[in-house]
């Protein structure tokens, strides 16, 4: 008797093993991204400008990786996680935007009324934004750079207001916990990353909130706050970056038209003076000339208020060669023309791995070619 309950009980225990990962299912994703950029009139340690040729990691997408799975829970609730992590093509240089899933660390649960995750994820701010990007928030080239370089660039290493740490280039957002729905066409998200600052549930704060209407016409709007850390010797408010974004996008036939807008201002957080103030308009145009190429022309003017000839005007002429559903070809060629006063601020658009700025008061152009491939 012993023996065979021995036995019932190991049969019990796979078939419950088995059910469970029936239920269960979970995916191993990723992009490798390469390619060649050629740049002029880049700084060398003379202090003089030249060209310089690279390889570059990401030219259209980020070289990630990540784990994602679900599990039927009934009811139409599922649980959800993901783990997604960066890293550089030509270089394996990894654990990126904070280590190992410095991109993505997150679980939480789904339904047809929407979803909820808690940990590390993207801002529903920055995805709503790039709904509308003329170039689809490209790794390079793209309204990306505007968002991301537009953070904090001229509050960096300041001792009396130090930097939200919550918020990885406005992108990600750390101990976030985000809710989403879909109302018909209606895109709704928002997220709100807790600051863990003793005595203070406002410094370090981040909050997001994203929405975008999908259909022949797109329409998207977005809001991102990252708050600072105030000192025990400055005031403020904490106030450290405001965004702000509305875009929309009209197909007709197989083209698309996009253009957007982004307000970003920048204060110090130990005295709220105004650090930066940055305006920037991108508009594009997306021609699909065959099922499988895309070609996009696309501006942006960007100009911090704040910043005398702190602007730059970049266009971008590209082309997207799909040759299968996983591989996909790139290549294009930009221009900007960077004010007196240029800074990173007021971006380039190649600063991936490869960190080149348009020179002041020039014009710089790239040329850049490369492959990309999913699995």
């Amino acid at each position: 008797m012993n023996a065979m309950l021995k036995q019932s009980l190991r049969a019990m225990l796979l078939l419950g093993t088995g059910a469970a990962h029936a239920q269960t299912a979970v995916t191993v994703y990723g992009v490798v991204d390469a390619g060649i950029v050629s740049v002029n009139n880049q700084r060398a340690a003379s202090g003089e400008t030249g060209k310089v040729t690279g390889l570059s990691s990401g030219g259209i997408s980020p070289s990630i990786f990540g784990f994602k799975g679900s599990e039927d829970l009934g009811g139409g609730m599922k649980a959800n996680f993901n783990l997604e992590g960066h890293f550089f093509s030509n270089s394996g240089v990894g654990n990126q935007w904070g280590g190992i899933f410095g991109r993505q660390a997150n679980v939480g649960f789904s339904s047809s009324l929407g979803t909820i995750a808690l940990g590390k994820q993207y801002s529903p701010a920055v995805l709503a934004y790039g709904s509308t990007d003329p170039r689809g928030l490209k790794e390079t080239f793209s309204g990306l750079l505007s968002w991301a370089l537009t953070q904090n660039p001229l509050n960096v290493g300041n001792a009396a207001a130090p930097a939200n740490s919550t918020s990885v280039a406005d992108i990600f957002v750390a101990n976030a916990i985000s809710v989403g729905t879909k109302v018909g066409n209606l895109n709704l998200a928002g997220s709100y990353s807790l600051g863990e600052v003793a005595g203070s549930g406002a410094e370090n704060r981040t909050i997001t909130f994203g929405a975008t209407y999908t259909g022949p016409l797109t329409l998207s709007a977005a809001y991102q706050a990252d708050n600072g850390r105030k000192t025990a010797t400055a005031g403020g408010s904490g106030v450290q970056t405001r965004k702000y974004s509305v875009g929309a996008g009209y197909t007709l036939g197989n083209a698309t038209l996009t253009a957007n807008y982004l307000d970003n201002e920048n204060t110090n957080p130990a005295n709220d003076v105004s650090l930066a103030r940055y305006h920037i308009t991108g508009l594009g145009v997306n021609y699909r000339t065959a099922p499988n190429n895309a070609a996009t022309l696309a501006f942006y003017y960007s100009k911090n208020k704040e910043g005398s000839g702190d602007n730059s005007k970049t266009l971008i002429l590209s082309d997207d060669y799909s040759l299968s559903k996983r591989t996909t070809l790139y290549a294009l060629v930009a221009g900007v023309k960077a004010g007196a006063g240029y800074t990173s601020g007021s971006p380039f658009g190649v600063a991936n791995d490869k960190v080149l700025l348009a020179a002041v008061d020039k014009t710089t152009t790239a040329i850049q070619i490369g492959v990309k491939h999913s699995f």
